[in-house]
């Protein structure tokens, strides 16, 4: 179990609209046989990509983020921390500066920011992925944050067992599970906005999207150390590999077994693969994780039956099994956690929900 943030800003810059005409042969064709009326038209920010990342770090600073993991361009590291080190946003600013120029910053397609932080029994992965180049009506700056349970973390020397242990006091009673949860739900909620409105402060912006919500892990098979954990470069930050992050995400491989042995209530949670794919979207109504084997790792995965307020997606490692139950419909949403520079959108929360916010005036 993790929880996890997305938030889409349109900032206040002027923008270019520019034709993009097909580039494969069979398109070209059909768009010169329709007179052009089949090329599309692509919206082009005109900030560049030192300008946008100044004031993305003064936003940062303000909250004390200040420690990052990875600066990229169009997957291109500039600067990626393999050791650990701390408060190194300036370093990583410096890196940058030093080997693009401002007219190159002004060719990038996609920057990527990540960061780390650690506040209040929660670590957080951040990561920013800003467009210059994107879908009219997309928003060309990302940010999709998780928060793992720090206190969860897999100490050296600790064992499977022993990690196993100290997670079982969530599940001993039902109130315990869902205190528990409540609690640091609203501290990620907490971390989240307080983000937002920093950033906001050195962004203007014209629309702020932001949806928020707590995922569980449905293994396919026991993992028994951090090693085994699958990363996904493309997915959500935590399955990155980022260093050092591994020891924390380790609980989270626990939690879905720890649910069906204590048959926990389980609601406003979203169920993912191995890599982070969406699975089902459970609503209020909820049901009992002993009741089936939705969250029985030890038993191939089984999609619960007559609840209404389930939802199933495509594209997960479970898809057989959800065809073979007949439980998606043709308009089911394809919910994946590709790279938030690809993803166009993203889906629904359950805990907090989505909020629209119009920001015209945020910074000022």
């Amino acid at each position: 179990m993790y929880f996890t943030a997305k938030i889409e800003i349109d900032p206040a810059q002027l923008t270019v609209f520019k034709k993009i005409k097909p580039t494969k042969l069979f398109g070209k064709l059909l768009d010169v046989l329709s007179f052009g009326k089949l090329t599309e038209r692509q919206e082009h920010e005109t900030f560049t990509a030192i300008s946008i990342l100044q004031q993305l770090n003064m936003g940062l600073r303000s909250i004390n983020i200040k420690n990052v993991v990875r600066l990229a361009v169009d997957d291109y590291d500039f600067y990626l921390d393999e050791h650990g080190a701390e408060d190194d946003l300036d370093e990583a600013m410096f890196q940058f500066k030093a080997k693009v120029d401002p007219m190159e910053s002004e060719l990038f397609s996609t920057v990527y920011l990540v960061l780390e932080h650690n506040h209040d029994a929660l670590k957080y992965l951040v990561e920013i992925a800003i467009l210059r180049k994107h879908g009219i009506g997309e928003y060309p700056i990302r940010i999709n944050v998780n928060g793992v349970l720090s206190e969860f973390k897999l100490n050296d020397g600790e064992t499977k067992e022993q990690l196993k242990d100290r997670i079982g006091k969530v599940f001993g009673k039902q109130d315990d599970y869902d205190n528990f949860l409540e609690i640091h739900k609203a501290k990620f909620n907490q971390f989240v906005d307080a983000l937002e409105q920093a950033i906001l402060k050195f962004i203007h912006s014209d629309d702020v999207v932001k949806t928020v919500h707590t995922e569980i892990i449905r293994p396919k098979r026991t993992i028994d150390n951090p090693k085994e954990i699958r990363h996904e470069r493309y997915g959500n930050p935590i399955y990155y590999g980022y260093y050092g992050y591994d020891n924390y995400f380790f609980y989270s491989w626990m939690w879905s077994s720890s649910l069906y042995s204590h048959n926990i209530y389980v609601n406003d949670c979203h169920v993912v693969d191995e890599v982070g794919n969406g699975v089902m979207g459970v609503g209020e109504n909820g049901f009992n994780a002993g009741d089936n084997n939705a969250f029985n790792v030890d038993e191939p995965f089984e999609a619960p039956s007559g609840l209404d307020d389930v939802e199933y997606f495509e594209g997960s490692e479970y898809q057989d099994e959800l065809e073979s139950s007949n439980v998606l419909s043709d308009g089911s949403d394809i919910t994946d956690t590709s790279d938030i520079s690809d993803s166009g959108g993203f889906d629904g929360g359950d805990d907090g929900g989505a909020s629209r916010s119009s920001c015209g005036g945020c910074g000022d």
